[in-house]
């Protein structure tokens, strides 16, 4: 607001004593005070009304008036009810700090100042609803017609990013684009008790929100500078999700059929079409990811010091938003998966998430983006696995089937993030990955179940002498120094080893049956 447009409003005319150069000074509301120093009362904008009733002596209106200058009032409006016409003394004090100064004649109340005040304020800001409305509509429209949400989008303060981090869309010098700063918001919008949420970094405060009333992994959310713009966005992200909810669909059945296509196919012939309909390219290299993310154990690192995954808002998930088991296979896994590998095609298929994406590389970003995900998200687990380059559509079938042996050895380990290359696998390692866990446990249990029973009945260490002994691929000299013991005494314990298991360290097979159960022990 103007103090023009106040000066201009129906009524008696209201005279412009000094300032008359300062009249177009932006103006926000009136506040009346008859104290000679009102500076700490006041916070920049106001249009003072005073009586005058301060004044004792001419020095007195430079006191006020400097205070009402100090403080970055907009203007002074003098009543002329009491103490008659202004004084010139204030006049000269108000010309001196460039101060605008009207009179208000007797026959006009403070009352009806304000109001004339309040008439433009309101005036002002229908106008502003108006125009915004009308920009909204505006927006919507070129949504509508086809505008990338990047188009419509503010030039500078405003972003679009990822549950990982990564921004999507906006100003691409701004601070998130900086993946620390951008991990540092999705960390704050994941951990929100509420949305909106606030956070600081530095001299620059972002406000946080979502289309959705909770915060959830692999969700898109908004960072902006200025609040008021905040809902406007979220509705624009809003619209432009549910406009690319269908080809996302689309995408996604076609990443399931390619999936199928690896799982069933024999012939490489038959891959190349679901190949070709996802986007990838007709020759290699490929590399095979598959994921899930998995209950968190009841203990140990990955238990994180929140409930599991999806339990409570507290920890960032929408209650519903995700199962309890493999969560949010056809939503929140994939949405995730896609986030941490750009450009790859993406399926949730029976319990897991496949992708597959054109080149080679990547655990080391994949294993840094997991960590901060489950990190900023407490009570979240990620396994995955990772094939070899696929150098042909030929091996891409091997290829899944690596991935998949590498993503079941991943969900064994306890830790909060498993990404697990094929070629980290031992050849054991990728056959057993492929057995059934309990067929795993249950041939563990069949050979050291007696052993941990003697070890608990006398005290004994048999087990820990059997890791050691294949450990020292069977020396009877290294093992007993390892361990600190006569040679005498170490074959005693093989000997009882040998009975309790009925397996014979002296064959081969026996030693490969002991050393297979102790690696598969959980």
């Amino acid at each position: 607001m103007r103090l023009r447009d106040v000066l201009e409003q129906p009524g008696v005319r209201l005279p412009v004593l000094a300032g008359e150069g300062e009249l177009d000074r932006p103006a926000q509301l009136a506040y009346t005070t008859d104290l000679l120093d009102p500076g700490r009362y006041l916070a920049g904008g106001e249009v003072v009304l005073t009586g005058m009733m301060w004044r004792r002596e001419p020095a007195d209106s430079e006191l006020f008036v400097a205070a009402l200058a100090g403080a970055g009032v907009a203007a002074l409006g003098a009543g002329e009810a009491l103490l008659g016409p202004v004084p010139a003394d204030l006049v000269e004090a108000c010309r001196r700090h460039r101060l605008p100064l009207f009179a208000v004649p007797a026959e006009v109340s403070f009352r009806e100042v304000t109001e004339r005040i309040n008439t433009v304020l309101w005036a002002e800001r229908e106008a502003g609803a108006l125009a915004a409305r009308s920009r909204r509509r505006g927006l919507v429209a070129s949504l509508a017609a086809g505008a990338d949400l990047a188009e419509v989008w503010p030039a500078t303060g405003a972003w679009v990013l990822t549950s990982t981090g990564r921004a999507m869309v906006g100003e691409r010098g701004g601070a998130p684009h900086d993946l620390a700063v951008g991990r540092r918001l999705a960390t704050a919008f994941l951990r929100a008790d509420n949305l909106p949420a606030r956070l600081r970094i530095g001299e620059q405060e972002f406000h946080l929100d979502a289309p959705a009333p909770a915060a959830a992994p692999g969700m898109r959310f908004v960072a902006c500078a200025d609040p008021g713009l905040l809902e406007e966005l979220v509705e624009l992200t809003a619209l432009d999700a549910a406009r690319s909810d269908r080809a996302r669909r689309i995408e996604r059945r076609l990443a399931t059929h390619l999936a199928d296509a690896l799982t069933s196919a024999t012939d490489p012939a038959e891959i190349t079409p679901a190949l070709h309909a996802c986007g990838l390219p007709p020759t290699g290299p490929y590399t095979v990811l598959v994921a899930s993310l998995p209950t968190p154990y009841p203990s140990g690192p990955a238990s994180g010091a929140a409930g599991s995954f999806g339990e409570s808002k507290r920890n960032g998930f929408a209650k519903g938003a995700v199962s309890p088991k493999l969560q949010g296979v056809h939503g929140a896994a994939v949405a995730v998966v896609e986030e941490m590998v750009p450009g790859a095609v993406v399926a949730g298929v029976g319990g897991e998430v496949v992708a597959v994406v054109a080149g080679t590389g990547g655990l080391d970003e994949l294993r840094e983006a997991a960590r901060h995900l489950t990190t900023a998200a407490r009570g979240t687990r990620f396994a995955a696995g990772v094939s070899e380059p696929a150098a042909t559509v030929a091996e891409l079938a091997g290829a899944l089937s690596q991935a998949r042996h590498a993503h079941g050895y991943a969900l064994d380990r306890p830790d909060r993030v498993s990404v697990v290359g094929s070629d980290e696998l031992a050849s054991h390692d990728l056959l057993l990955a492929g057995v059934p866990r309990a067929a795993r446990q249950a041939f563990a249990d069949r050979l050291l179940a007696p052993l941990r029973a003697y070890d608990a009945d006398h005290h004994a260490d048999l087990v820990r002498t059997l890791q050691t002994f294949l450990a020292c691929d069977g020396s009877w000299t290294r093992c007993a120094s390892a361990m600190h013991l006569h040679v005498n005494t170490l074959r005693y314990r093989i000997r009882r080893i040998a009975d309790l298991t009925g397996r014979d360290l002296d064959r081969f097979a026996d030693r490969v049956d002991l050393y297979l159960a102790l690696r598969l022990d959980t």
